[in-house]
């Protein structure tokens, strides 16, 4: 069942749940002997109505003003039929009549009956408005609807009084008499019974107690039912699991993910994912729409510029890469992967040139640490370049979605139009969004672009983004790239702490990873490193990497980004101790326990590995 048509379900029930609870109220009410209405009561209905008792002195014998509304009911049906007008009220007129002719009789049960039948209509009218009051939360239309109810039940009481009076054949006097006592709740008590009451509470005030009850447990019971609702909306985010890590957002009323996901969420996820459908961006980039097998939630939650590691057999030999997500974390029933085909990219060109709409691929993440939240800084520079686009496009999602206030400012470099990466869905985030500032400059534009040419130079940066200096500023693209622009951005006085890169691609392996014939000649005289796994030892060269010395010495220890990030090379150190220049792959329980990044660590002295 998708949301819309359980949405539909739920208030279809609420709607049945709140008409029975105040069809049993209404019941509670025509059994329930009701208060005369007050004087000020009296005169809102009945404008035209004598003055109440309290505005000059009463009639010696006459019953209390508070009686007077019920009795001008039936005084009402009187009219015509005693001849005088303006008419007696119930009360004096029948004490003063001895008797009712037949004639006089039919017409009392004739206007009975037109009264009964007014506040049946007035008691239905009032209990749709009630229930209606309830359940949009208008209270002012429920107190309406409650003085509504009061008049039609006081018009159907009177008429049913005045039908079994004329049924029973009792005496006018008698009948007046009787109606005065029970509407001044002064009826005799029944022979041995208690006169109070239970606990000195009369009918009357139980039946009152019993419809407060009933009417606040449907108020409560409509409260839980649309919190439920609530509930289920914010758990399509993470449904069935706890809280999610930092940075991840909470869900959309536009998701669009099933309500049980394939497995648990987790931060440390590895399985597999279905390409559901594929979006050309450029001639050579693509976008690929991943889903579970099973089409459940995502089993895994992410933070705006985070990344995924997938892996392919190619050749014959396994290889893996990262790849930034390009979609939302609102987004839960799919993530995106832009892929760049690259000319000497084996795995861009396997996935662009062979992945198939239905293939399902190897994946395993998130990861990285290039993420902004909206809560690291009041306002963002995101600058990219090439496919460098990819995260800068989720961080603009997702602060989009989540009408973050702060000024994003969105710099984009490419060579040409048709190079241009998620330029429709750019443009209407700009439109959706006011505080999103975009700048995009073309190195090799046609004659009829119309925005900045040329590179990203520092007056281009400063014409775009007034006090640079003070924001925070997220870097992404080629590595030739990002080391010039830092270099400018931090002319410019942006504080290094302000700065947050990444590169992305695979960066090239040193010579020594290139094979046999670019290994050093001068023997190696560094520390001596053990690879626990393998039972291979060997001295390291001098700046070697422990990834280095293993793919010298044939040892698989997987890798993609040798940058530090991605994490695929992480290892298990038994032994020595190492320098890394960068652990962002690493987080608090690998450091504990003894876990390095092979592609960062230098050992600083013999050194054991479980590889």
């Amino acid at each position: 069942m998708n949301h819309s048509a359980s949405t539909r379900s739920h208030d279809r029930r609420h709607r049945a749940a709140a008409h029975g609870v105040f069809s049993l109220i209404a019941g509670l009410l025509l059994t329930s002997r009701l208060h005369a209405q007050s004087p000020d009561e009296h005169a809102s209905h009945h404008p035209g109505a004598p003055p109440a008792a309290g505005t000059s002195a009463a009639a010696p014998g006459a019953p209390p003003a508070g009686a007077a509304g019920m009795m001008a009911g039936m005084g009402e049906m009187m009219k015509g039929m005693m001849g005088a007008s303006p008419p007696k009220e119930l009360y004096p007129t029948l004490m003063a009549l001895p008797t009712l002719s037949p004639a006089q009789r039919a017409q009392v049960a004739q206007q009975a009956g037109e009264r009964m039948r007014a506040g049946t209509t007035l008691i239905g009218q009032a209990l749709d408005t009630l229930n209606f009051g309830a359940q949009s939360g208008d209270y002012a239309a429920m107190h309406s609807a409650m003085t509504r109810l009061r008049e039609g039940t006081a018009q159907l009481e009177s008429g049913i009084t005045a039908r079994r009076a004329l049924a029973e054949g009792r005496a006018p006097r008698e009948v007046a008499l009787t109606w005065f006592k029970r509407e001044l709740s002064l009826t005799v008590p029944v022979e041995g019974a208690d006169p109070h009451g239970v606990r000195g509470l009369s009918p009357f005030h139980l039946f009152t107690m019993a419809l407060l009850v009933v009417f606040a447990a449907a108020l409560l019971a409509m409260y839980f039912f649309k919190m439920r609702r609530a509930s289920a909306l914010f758990g399509r985010i993470e449904p069935g699991a706890s809280a999610p890590p930092p940075g991840s957002p909470p869900p959309l009323s536009g998701s669009t993910a099933p309500p049980n996901p394939a497995a648990p969420l987790t931060a440390k996820w590895a399985g597999r994912l279905r390409v559901e459908s594929i979006i050309r961006e450029t001639p050579s980039v693509l976008t690929f729409r991943l889903l579970t097998p099973g089409g459940s939630a995502l089993p895994f939650t992410f933070a705006p510029g985070q990344f995924l590691n997938v892996a392919f057999g190619i050749g014959g030999a396994r290889m893996n890469r990262s790849y930034s997500i390009s979609s939302s974390p609102n987004e839960r029933a799919y993530v995106d992967l832009t892929v760049k085909r690259e000319e000497r990219g084996a795995v861009s060109r396997h996935i662009v040139d062979l992945l198939r709409v239905g293939d399902e691929i190897e994946a395993g993440g998130p990861v990285g640490k290039f993420t902004f939240t909206g809560a690291e800084a009041e306002s963002v520079v995101l600058i990219g370049a090439g496919v460098g686009i990819t995260p800068m496009m989720s961080i603009a999602r997702y602060l989009t979605e989540q009408s973050w206030p702060g000024d994003i400012y969105y710099i984009y470099g490419c060579r040409a139009p048709a190079d241009l990466i998620f330029g429709p869905a750019l443009a209407a985030l700009a439109l959706r969004n006011p505080k999103l500032h975009v700048a995009v400059t073309m190195s090799k534009p046609t004659p009829d672009w119309p925005g900045a040419r040329g590179r990203i130079t520092k007056d281009f940066l400063l014409r775009t983004v007034p006090d640079l200096a003070s924001r925070r500023v997220q870097l992404c693209g080629p590595p030739t790239m990002m080391d010039g622009i830092k270099d400018l951005l931090l002319e410019i006085g942006v504080a290094p702490a302000n700065l947050k890169t990444e590169a992305f691609g695979a960066v090239k392996p040193p010579l020594p990873a290139l094979g046999p014939s670019a290994l050093p000649t001068a023997p190696a005289t560094g520390p001596l490193v053990t690879f626990s796994a393998n039972h291979k030892s060997a001295r390291i060269h001098a700046d070697q990497t422990v990834l280095e010395l293993s793919e010298d010495l044939g040892i698989g220890i997987q890798y993609s980004c040798r940058v530090g990030t991605c994490g695929l090379c992480k290892v298990k150190m038994t032994a020595g101790e190492v320098d890394m220049a960068i652990d962002d792959a690493l987080d608090a329980d690998d450091k504990a326990t003894g876990v390095i990044l092979a592609c960062q660590a230098k050992p600083k002295g013999e050194v054991t590995v479980e590889a």
